[in-house]
């Protein structure tokens, strides 16, 4: 599978829809506290998918991550 800045960007939205999406008062409350783990969660798969695609390329996993978070960041 290969992860694209666009697929990246589709998760991310869909985390933050869901957590959106949530009702009010203390499911909010609970949804805000549940952002790091869900975060951490992207992050895992954002990492595994990298290791995966530098593996068979030779490349530094560091290195492919570095490239990923600048088109995150980029304008």
């Amino acid at each position: 599978m290969k992860l694209t800045t666009a697929k990246l960007k589709q998760i991310i939205k869909e985390e933050l829809s869901m957590t959106l999406e949530a009702a009010e008062g203390e499911e909010v409350m609970q949804a805000i506290q549940d952002v790091p783990v869900a975060a951490e969660k992207i992050a895992e798969k954002v990492r595994s998918e990298i290791e995966a695609l530098s593996e068979p390329a030779g490349l530094d996993p560091m290195v492919l991550s570095q490239a990923v978070a600048a088109l995150l960041t980029a304008d």
